[in-house]
């Protein structure tokens, strides 16, 4: 039976209120986003909740947290995420969790601690409500009058019209406490970071760097971070792109943007922001500062690499074609033919047609049936594609997993991972109020429960001879860069060895062959091809199945013509992959011919493969068989 929506608002509604002292354990939710606002449904957003053992004696339990639905029966929206935990006597700890929020009209944030047995020992509640329309800047200040001082020079620059425009787009708010993940600020289009860097532990200052090559906008205000020159403090905070880009000079950084500016007071300051609310009558030199040029560039999707390697190096399952089958029913019939009307006629007995026909459809079905399951896994496997996107300023690098689960027979299957990866596709969402973005190979994105701790642990059925993929995304920091010096050579300083690699330019492609962790190679003495010989490739249909650039690009100046003779040793290149070894050449035989364009932000990218630096995904109670690759991909702002 249903319950109406009203009767169940006040049976939740206790549970928004702090926790009664007969608890033995309080529940609260410190930080549910950034401040309230939670991001697009394609992204987790972060939830930070404080456990308070109330007890004189040590509790084992398990925190769940959902958001249910109160028009559905309070049932869950979109997954439960259940942390296992245990807590001294009286000790309280924070717990980080990510979860996926939908706007829901009576939409509660609802978090419990049951248990060994199950049995209740708290819990507590929050009321979702609407996400914010606009752009939100998010400002972790040193003190609150200079977040004041922030808010009154963005929003009361310009003229009247541009202020106006600013006060109903942008919505400013004030963070309290700075997010321990890059995922975390994915509700924000512009984090300014105006507070000394040393009240900010490692892990947020990573989380700042994450956020800003998975697409968001880093602004530093100098003066408030507290540290000194890269002359007496090389380890200050992002120091290699605070030296390369210049004060007040926009950079890109992966998929993001990166700045710095003297002071909150500073004309560059407000000259910066001043564009956000552009209009008409704005004068020509400030529309020059606008972040985008006009026509905007292509951003490339890096989701493409882990796409490739699983489709390339990963686990596939071969049907018959059509034309096999087209054979197959061809042969049964002449055989059929053959049998019943000519060689039993000649011996005299027909009438034995009535078991030769359905035997030879039976033996006919068993031949089809193992010729089709011939190339299919006959053990459960796990392949995982990771690829480390990362520049040549810094060694540290966003991670992007692709972990596909395949099952020979119908099964229910519980992947494990590390548990310090997440559900993401390493970027923020181009669609913030997008509801289509929730497929991993065509199921849902929600897995139900999920159980976060040392590892990541879920559960799905499978059906006989399918699989699902799964998209996760995490930070890695290397022991070094991967880097060309001034004379020419590149260094490999990450600590990993690489079976292959390549550098690609606008003019050429090298190829490294293996490139060993510590070793420099001399561009000039390494085999190189021009850079038009190895892309450019169009297959029929316009379809681009060989991938395109991954970072951000201007399209080409002139649009690319290809003859229907190309097109046809395109198709037939790419048909024959699957009997080639894989080469990394593959990644740029999509990309358009015109390398200025593909070049204009980015001068230079690095692809290596590799077999360390995996995740571990494993299946529990099972021993699967496991396939794993790594691609590290380094794009050089400067190319000596």
């Amino acid at each position: 039976m249903r319950l109406p929506s009203s009767l169940l608002f006040l049976m939740l509604f206790p549970f928004a209120l702090p926790c009664v002292a007969a608890d033995t354990v309080t529940v609260k939710i410190s930080h549910f986003g950034l401040e309230g606002n939670y991001a697009p449904p394609a992204e987790p957003t972060w939830i930070e909740i404080t456990a308070q053992n109330n007890s004189n004696r040590t509790v084992q339990f398990h925190l769940s947290a959902a958001e249910v639905n109160l028009e559905n029966d309070a049932l869950p929206v979109t997954e439960v995420v259940n942390v296992p935990a245990e807590l001294a006597a009286l000790e309280t700890r924070i717990f980080d969790v990510p979860l996926h929020i939908i706007a829901q009209t009576h939409a509660v944030l609802y978090v419990q601690a049951l248990s060994i047995e199950g049995h209740l020992l708290g819990r507590t509640g929050i009321r979702v409500g609407e996400r914010l329309n606009g752009e939100i800047i998010a400002m972790l200040c040193a003190t609150g009058d200079l977040c004041k001082a922030i808010r009154q020079s963005i929003l009361l620059s310009g003229s009247a019209e541009e202020q106006t425009r600013k006060s109903s787009s942008l919505r400013l708010i004030q963070l309290s406490k700075a997010a321990p993940t890059g995922w975390a600020y994915s509700p924000a289009d512009i984090v300014i970071v105006a507070t000394p860097v040393t009240q900010l532990s490692a892990g947020q200052r990573d989380a700042l760097e994450i956020y800003l090559y998975r697409g968001g906008k880093l602004a530093l205000v100098d003066d408030q971070l507290g540290d000194s020159p890269a002359a007496s403090n090389p380890s200050r905070f992002v120091e290699a792109y605070r030296i390369h880009f210049a004060e007040g000079k926009t950079g890109h950084v992966g998929d993001g943007q990166f700045v710095h500016l003297k002071s909150v007071s500073s004309r560059a300051f407000s000259d910066y922001f001043r564009p956000l609310g552009v209009t008409s009558s704005t004068p020509q030199e400030v529309r020059a500062l606008l972040h985008f040029p006009e026509g905007g560039s292509a951003a490339g999707d890096p989701d493409q690499l882990n796409a490739w390697l699983i489709r390339r190096l990963g686990t596939t399952f071969h049907f018959p074609s059509f034309l096999e089958l087209l054979c197959w029913i061809i042969g049964y019939l002449i055989l059929a033919g053959i049998v019943n009307f000519l060689v039993l006629r000649r011996i005299g007995h027909a009438e034995w047609a009535w078991i030769t026909i359905p035997a030879l459809a039976v033996l006919f079905s068993i031949l089809l049936y193992a010729v089709g399951a011939r190339n299919h896994p006959s053990n459960f496997g796990v392949d995982e594609m990771t690829v480390y996107r990362m520049d040549s300023l810094s060694p540290l690098a966003l991670t992007t997993s692709r972990v596909r689960i395949s099952a020979p027979v119908r099964s229910v299957v519980n992947p494990v991972l590390p548990g310090n990866v997440v559900l993401g596709t390493g970027r923020r969402s181009p669609f913030p109020f997008g509801g289509q973005q929730f497929s991993f190979g065509g199921e849902s994105r929600f897995l139900g429960k999920l159980r976060l701790g040392a590892t990541w642990e879920s559960s799905f059925p499978l059906r006989r001879w399918s699989f699902n993929d799964l998209e996760f995304e995490g930070q890695r920091r290397f022991s070094g860069r991967i880097f060309r010096d001034s004379v020419g050579r590149l260094h490999n300083e990450s600590g990993l060895n690489y079976r292959q690699a390549m550098v690609a330019d606008s003019r050429d492609v090298f190829f490294l062959g293996e490139f060993p962790a510590g070793a420099t190679v001399d561009l000039g003495h390494v085999p190189r091809r021009p850079y038009e010989e190895e892309v450019g490739r169009s297959t029929s249909g316009g379809v681009p199945n060989f991938p395109t650039p991954p970072f951000p690009h201007e399209p080409p100046q002139k649009g690319e013509s290809f003859s229907e003779e190309w097109t046809k040793r395109s198709d037939e290149e790419f048909k024959s992959l699957p009997s080639q070894p894989f080469a990394l050449s593959e990644l740029i035989r999509g990309w358009p011919k015109d390398g200025d364009a593909v070049f204009s932000d980015t001068k230079a990218v690095f692809f290596g493969l590799s077999n360390e630096a995996i995740l571990g995904a494993d299946l529990r109670d099972r021993s699967p068989n496991r396939k794993a690759a790594t691609l590290t991909m380094v794009t050089f702002e400067d190319w000596p």
